[in-house]
């Protein structure tokens, strides 16, 4: 099993995949007809979602160990809830 720190570089490698793709995607919605548009939107902002939080992933776990955590993909701002007491 992979240690956090060692995943990065695949969330590394994963982003740059996706950034080729976004980067296809892009370039077929400046030649898309109007019948191809929609889908090809949708399909530019999915890829813009996952690129955004493939490198917040490789941000995380790459300082998993070391860095300051937001709760954002941890469960380090997590609480458990105050139970009331019965009197």
């Amino acid at each position: 099993m992979a240690a956090l720190s060692e995943l990065s570089g695949a969330y590394l490698e994963s982003a740059a995949r996706l950034r080729v793709a976004l980067e296809d995607a892009q370039g077929a919605l400046a030649r898309a007809g109007p019948e191809e548009k929609a889908a090809l939107e949708e399909r530019v902002r999915l890829l813009r979602q996952m690129l955004a939080e493939m490198r917040d992933l490789r941000q995380v776990t790459g300082q998993y160990y070391t860095g300051d955590r937001d709760g954002r993909y941890t469960t380090s701002t997590l609480k458990a809830p105050r139970r009331r007491e019965d009197t």
